[in-house]
């Protein structure tokens, strides 16, 4: 996405103010929509993170949500599903998305004031992960973290993770979400799992 695209600045609660660069909105921290979507393997116990290429402006090589965008001036979350076709090569309906609800997320550095309105998803998907497209501009490769390691995130003590291919990641590795963040998706699969059993 280019700078220069206009996103939609919202209220706290979601109301559209007024349409602002994707730039304009990072220097000076303003509230904007975004979509997140997890993919699951629920028959093999997996949850799988993207690695961000090394050319992001943003978190460059960092792990991070599996396929994951902002939403233009003018869209709603359905239209984010475009997201993991984008950047993973899997196509989903919006219908087929599981919703787990909306985080307030406040990420803040000297070069990024980041507040977005989450809207967080989950699909399920049995491909293997070297079937996947990936977006080579976008992300290097997808690791899979069994559901039990992911839940890790979710504490504030745990430095390391151990993927499914046995490599140590340290959590300086992870995009800098916070452990509230975590949480909510670990909730949310823990919920989608409940529904499926």
């Amino acid at each position: 996405m280019s700078e220069s695209e206009q996103l939609m600045v919202v209220d706290i609660s979601g109301r559209p103010l007024y349409r602002a660069t994707r730039q304009t909105v990072h220097t000076e921290g303003l509230w904007h929509e975004t979509f997140h979507c997890f993919v699951i393997d629920l028959e093999k116990g997996h949850v799988l993170l993207q690695q961000r290429a090394k050319q992001k402006k943003d978190f460059p090589e960092l792990l991070d949500i599996t396929a994951a965008g902002h939403l233009l001036a003018g869209e709603t979350p359905a239209e984010g599903v475009r997201e993991l076709k984008e950047e993973i090569g899997l196509v989903r309906a919006f219908e087929d998305l599981y919703p787990i609800g909306v985080f307030l997320e406040e990420l803040m550095f000297p070069d990024l004031l980041d507040r977005e309105r989450v809207h967080l998803f989950i699909t399920d998907s049995p491909e293997p992960l070297h079937r996947y497209v990936l977006q080579t501009t976008e992300v290097s490769r997808l690791v899979a973290f069994s559901f039990s390691e992911f839940a890790r995130l979710t504490e504030d003590g745990t430095d390391e993770l151990v993927t499914v291919g046995q490599e140590i990641i340290r959590r300086d590795q992870f995009v800098p979400h916070p452990v509230s963040y975590w949480r909510k998706v670990n909730e949310g699969i823990r919920a989608y799992r409940a529904r499926k059993t």
